[in-house]
């Protein structure tokens, strides 16, 4: 056991020694993490890890996503309105709402308008003093286009703000309870331009959210404190300490031993000796991810579909199901997990155009014929988009193998190739294990002479790696944040999600745009659905991504401790959390 721990809470880590100190004990809650934060601002990160360690424990949003409709509620604003042509919405915000008070920062007002104002003028305004602070970049906004979405917030008075639009968006109330959509505070903005040092901003954080920071040790452990003038009601507990440990393993044996109360994302294989252990609960909730391979379709060989689309013919996802998730999951036959109102199997071509002559449809809209582009050349035909294999049937394997192998031949490289394939090293969301699902993609690829070279990496070196844009491969995958399909078909396919790292295959198609923008500015749900099916159609035509596995998300946690929320759309609260 690692020194700082004892020295740290050494009556939580000896709980059930009442001898040391059961009140600290029963006042605070180990949670066991597989990795650092990349920051302390979620408005800079994608990553499903740091914003389960910030999102909603140092912060507020505007609104929040009610947990049974999944629609917008009131947070941070209490009331809002939409103008009839959806170009402005404003929002009365709510009163004597307190930041955190930290040795850095001593807040002399409570949140109010300008708060706002800063926070959202930081992701768009390249003038804004804090614009380029940390990178400048922000993966979620620049992937919904927030620059050209929104005109201007306008801070009407103190407890009133506007946002004006450039075009209207159905989903604009989603983004704004995002897990990314946080508020941060003008007034500590300000001190720290006047200290010279803005970069702080995002290291050593203040929000209004139900814990304060009170020390991190990188790679080690955060501690959180309860933020004592919280707005809402909250729990008994009063510290918070993630604990980072990346191995599952160690994770584990830390669970069993009650070093952890609780424990993020454990193994699949690990499940099983969980809900045997009588003193550990195992919750899940369906996740809202998919598991996905990107090719880099603007390199050679990946840019041409019959090379991308031989690769998807011989996978077999079955197997992955069952080898890394333990058939802990579900097979991704789309990129839309269940949980979206617009998912559904994906409509053959007719199926989708007859979805337009619906009596609240016109015909005259129909997605797949108005778009100003078709599929790219040597796309995959219509008969091609059969279902994977069933594993069990060896001669249709077969078939599926002799086809890629022509299609191989077609693009002449029957005699395969060699390519490098680049994995997260650690667990996500979406997927518990991405160098066994490597090792599994090595020997289904083999019999087509292709020759994969597996890379782990680090978040960082991963990341940087994608924007820097020559990989081969990767396997990624997202997980939504808002029940909408522009989240998920935007972030891994839109164009402007190239430059922000999360269109990892870097396909790039105006037309599959042009549906998206459709479904953002249609009201009609039914017409929405149609321009998603028809995107999602493009998408699967020139075989953009090859979507693998719709995950669940589990939590390990020990029964006398209440209040924990596994969030739906990513994420952890301890707001609520106490022991009982």
């Amino acid at each position: 056991m690692r020194l700082w721990l004892w020295a740290l809470l050494p009556a939580l880590l000896l709980a059930g020694c009442n001898d040391k100190d059961p009140q600290l004990a029963q006042n605070s809650l180990l949670y066991c993490t597989p990795s650092s934060p990349s920051s302390f601002n979620p408005q800079l990160v994608i990553s499903t890890e740091t914003l389960d360690a910030t999102a909603h424990q140092l912060y507020d949003r505007l609104l929040t996503l009610d947990p049974l409709s999944q629609q917008p509620s009131p947070a941070l604003a209490t009331d809002w309105q939409r103008s009839d042509d959806g170009l402005r919405y404003r929002f009365s915000l709510r009163s004597n709402v307190a930041f955190h008070h930290t040795p850095w920062f001593s807040p002399s007002r409570p949140f109010n308008a300008q708060d706002v104002a800063f926070s959202f003028t930081r992701l768009a305004d390249k003038q804004h003093p804090y614009h380029q602070v940390s990178g400048g970049r922000y993966p979620f906004f620049s992937a919904v286009n927030w620059a050209q979405l929104v005109k201007q917030v306008e801070v009407i008075n103190e407890h009133e703000v506007e946002f004006v639009l450039n075009h209207a968006n159905a989903d604009f109330l989603h983004y704004l309870a995002s897990d990314y959509a946080v508020i941060l505070s003008a007034e500590y903005g300000a001190q720290l331009l006047a200290a010279s040092t803005p970069q702080l901003l995002d290291q050593q954080p203040v929000g209004t959210g139900p814990f304060l920071l009170n020390l991190y040790r990188p790679d080690e452990f955060i501690r959180y404190h309860r933020h004592p003038d919280y707005w809402q009601t909250g729990g008994s507990l009063q510290h918070l300490v993630l604990d980072i440990t990346p191995k599952s393993s160690k994770r584990l044996a830390k669970m069993l031993s009650g070093e952890c109360d609780a424990m993020a994302n454990p193994a699949a294989s690990q499940l099983e000796v969980i809900q045997k252990h009588p003193d550990i609960a195992l919750s899940y909730a369906a996740g809202s991810n998919v598991a996905v391979l990107a090719l880099n379709t603007q390199k050679p060989p990946f840019n041409d579909p019959r090379v991308r689309n031989a690769i998807r013919l011989v996978l077999n996802k079955n197997d992955i199901l069952q080898a890394v998730y333990f058939g802990r999951a579900s097979l991704a036959e789309s990129l839309l997990p269940a949980p979206f109102w617009q998912q559904a199997e994906l409509a053959h071509p007719s199926t989708f155009i007859s979805s337009t002559t619906h009596p609240a449809i016109s015909p005259t809209i129909s997605p797949a014929t108005n778009s100003p582009l078709m599929p790219t050349k040597n796309a995959v035909s219509r008969d091609q988009l059969a279902p994977f294999p069933d594993p069990e049937q060896e001669q249709e394997q077969e078939q599926q193998l002799v086809e890629a192998k022509n299609l191989l031949a077609q693009a002449g490289l029957s005699g395969g190739f060699k390519m490098t394939l680049l994995m997260p090293a650690g667990a996500r969301a979406y997927n518990p294990d991405g160098l066994k699902t490597g090792q599994l993609l090595q020997q289904q690829l083999a019999p087509l002479g292709i020759k994969l070279t597996l890379r782990p990496l680090d978040e960082q070196v991963l990341r940087n790696s994608l924007l820097a844009g020559q990989q081969d491969a990767v396997l990624t995958g997202w997980s939504a944040d808002m029940p909408s399909p522009d989240n998920i078909l935007r972030n891994l396919l839109s164009c402007q999600a190239i430059s922000a790292g999360t269109n990892a295959s870097r396909w790039c198609n105006p037309a599959f745009e042009v549906e998206l923008n459709l479904a953002l500015t249609e009201p009609d749900r039914l017409r929405r659905h149609a321009y998603y099916q028809a995107a999602q159609y493009l998408a699967q035509l020139d075989v953009a991504l090859i979507p693998l596995i719709h995950s669940r998300r589990h939590l390990a946690y020990r029964y006398s401790i209440a209040g924990l929320q596994l969030l739906p759309y990513g994420g952890i609260n301890f707001q609520l959390a106490e022991k009982e």
